[in-house]
């Protein structure tokens, strides 16, 4: 099977990355392709980075923990314009 790249600016890149890693483009493009493809199944909700800086420290969320009700930004809104 053949690999055609039409588009200019993906077969600079395809073609910049394929000699950073001193490989072929066909190499490059699948390395590409997977790595964005583990980076995006991967990626961090702002929940999970904030438990893992927690653990970090040696601290964690409460258990019983509730989400800060929409309010409360209302006030600190309200707090920082008067």
């Amino acid at each position: 099977m053949t690999l055609s790249i039409r588009n200019q600016d993906a077969d600079r890149l395809a073609r910049r990355l394929a000699e950073i890693d001193k490989t072929s483009v066909t190499k490059a493009v699948v390395t590409a392709l997977e790595e964005t493809i583990k980076a995006r199944l991967t990626t961090e909700t702002p929940r999970d980075t904030a438990r893992r800086i927690l653990e970090k420290h040696g601290l964690s969320f409460p258990k019983n923990r509730k989400p800060v009700p929409p309010q409360a930004y209302h006030d600190l809104d309200q707090d920082l314009a008067g």
